[in-house]
């Protein structure tokens, strides 16, 4: 849900242009009017939200069904609360009694977000955590948010849902500097691991660590034995949920111009929740890309997506 007041060409430098009322019209946008509701323009983008209800269902029943639905949901790339709020009351009939989105840094406003039927105790903001003590800028550009869940009336499950850098380089960087811009999103990511760590470490400390109820998940924007997000995947004591699944069945991305897939989201667990909770988990790939039929997964079998898998 954004305001379409101006446009944005695709160059280098993009320039703001001031639609005109007819370009705003033909664009889908409207016009600001004293109810606000009209002054925005929903995207066109229902077949992926459809997917996204799809998805938090995991069935084909109608939009009204509440069969499997989880108690709480995480989500990456939520433009705000009002949105999250909309996509809850259109595309899940209003299941979900609390709703949680905190605007952070991030330039294209994609923050993360929470659908919640437990009650949230405490909410935690990470987004302000510095680089360092002499410079002002900040390690999360979209949040590490800390939220405490009451699910019983004598436990708490507590939360750490990340959004980690991405490998993205714009393809205007000019090709001198494109691996100046890998080693600074890879630095970057590495701090971001290892501060996400601290932060767990510091709420959960000593034997706590082994006896409470805690999760930090999210999409890491990297492989599982990627050197920058070591300090999550394998040095920080938490179990990863994915592990117990067969090496080829844990990818949750796919890269389809070369034709690879590999895990890039993580669910990982406290050593108490992962000696309580055996199940094995379970991935919906629907909406990946819309060469993946609706609920048909990539496999060796299908001859025109032989896939290859992405340990690095």
């Amino acid at each position: 849900m954004r305001y379409k007041i101006f446009a944005f060409p695709a160059s280098p430098k993009p320039l703001k242009k001031v639609l005109t009322p007819e370009e705003l019209k033909e664009g889908g946008g409207f016009l600001p009017t004293p109810e606000w509701k009209n002054s925005f323009q929903l995207y066109n983008k229902g077949p992926w939200r459809d997917l996204s209800a799809a998805a938090i269902r995991r069935s084909e029943q109608n939009e009204t069904s509440k069969y499997d639905m989880p108690d709480i949901v995480c989500l990456e790339e939520v433009e705000s609360v009002e949105a999250l709020r909309l996509f809850n009351e259109r595309y899940l009939n209003n299941y979900y009694k609390y709703q949680l989105v905190i605007d952070s840094f991030d330039p294209r406003r994609i923050d993360v977000g929470v659908l919640s039927n437990f009650k949230m105790q405490s909410i935690i903001t990470h987004m302000f955590e510095p680089m360092s003590n002499e410079n002002q800028d900040y390690v999360f550009n979209r949040d590490c948010l800390e939220i405490s869940f009451e699910v019983t009336k004598n436990k708490n499950l507590t939360v750490f849902l990340n959004h980690l850098k991405s490998k993205f380089i714009s393809p205007f960087t000019p090709k001198e500097k494109v691996q100046q811009e890998i080693d600074k999103a890879n630095d970057l990511r590495l701090l971001q691991a290892a501060r996400v760590k601290k932060i767990v470490s510091s709420r959960f400390k000593a034997d706590r660590f082994d006896k409470e109820n805690f999760v930090a998940l999210g999409d890491f924007n990297d492989t599982p034995t990627s050197l920058f997000i070591l300090p999550l995947t394998v040095n920080s004591g938490m179990k990863n949920a994915l592990s117990r699944l067969d090496p080829k069945e844990r990818w949750t991305h796919w890269w389809d111009s070369k034709n690879i897939v590999s895990q890039i989201d993580y669910i990982l667990l406290s050593p108490n929740l992962d000696l309580n909770s055996t199940s094995k988990p379970y991935i919906e790939r629907r909406g990946i890309s819309n060469r993946i039929k609706k609920f048909s997964y990539l496999n060796e079998k299908n001859e025109e997506n032989k896939i290859k898998w992405d340990f690095k």
